[in-house]
């Protein structure tokens, strides 16, 4: 369904209470996404894995050729793989159309 779209990342709040802060949005690639389980698999391009906290709340924003969706939801894994650096993302505030006007 969003396979091969792009999305970007951007956290908007950490877990723990000495976590650090990162205002930076970053660019991704969905390569896979499961509905059944609520998993987006993400491509990260250049960007190192331990850049993403596993202890952080994040916004995906999901470009669709009409509107993008946005939701929000944790990062529950990141690995090496022969595509390139992968994140598996959980959502946990579903998707909602992003009003850009």
């Amino acid at each position: 369904m969003f396979e091969e779209c792009p999305a970007s990342l951007r956290m908007i709040r950490t877990i723990r209470r000495d976590g650090v802060f990162d205002d930076l949005s970053y660019n991704c690639k969905i390569i896979r996404y499961i509905p059944e389980e609520e998993n987006i698999y993400l491509l990260t391009g250049k960007v190192d894995l331990p850049t993403f906290s596993l202890d952080a709340v994040y916004e995906c924003t999901i470009s669709l050729p009409e509107d993008p969706l946005v939701c929000s939801g944790t990062i529950r894994e990141r690995y090496w793989s022969k595509a390139g650096r992968v994140m598996v993302f959980r959502v946990e505030n579903g998707f909602y159309k992003n009003n850009l006007n």
